[in-house]
């Protein structure tokens, strides 16, 4: 069986929506500058601890939820974690950071047809007796 890779990640479910959404954006509202950034660790820890269910990759799925449609202005990533910037500059450099991201993300894809191309265009089909 073939896997297939989904076109679209899947929607957020009532519970992430309903529940985790909110109060992730009110912790992330506070997180205002570099110096007061939260890793995703720590988010998943502090949620956790509180009895909710949430893993790394559901912080990630909200997060781009919360950046894709523009539920918090602002909101950066680094090496220290996630916060809220109102710097111009900083806007750019991440901008200019998640271009870099996407070229290289680019070239793998081109690289990996023309591998596939290269590797397949020589295998000839077997000859078929028609009649």
């Amino acid at each position: 069986m073939k896997n297939e890779l989904k076109k679209e990640t899947r929607r957020l479910t009532n519970y992430e929506l309903n529940v985790l959404l909110p109060i992730l954006m009110k912790g992330l509202e506070m997180k205002k500058g570099k110096g007061n950034a939260v890793t995703c660790k720590e988010i998943v820890h502090g949620l956790k601890s509180h009895g909710l269910k949430i893993n790394n990759r559901d912080v990630c799925r909200l997060i781009n939820h919360i950046r894709t449609n523009d539920l918090i202005v602002g909101l950066m990533a680094s090496s220290h974690g996630y916060y809220i910037t109102s710097s111009e500059e900083e806007f750019i450099n991440y901008e200019d950071r998640l271009l870099g991201t996407e070229k290289a993300i680019r070239n793998v894809r081109l690289s990996i047809m023309r591998q596939r191309r290269n590797m397949f265009s020589q295998i000839l089909p077997r000859q078929t007796q028609l009649f």
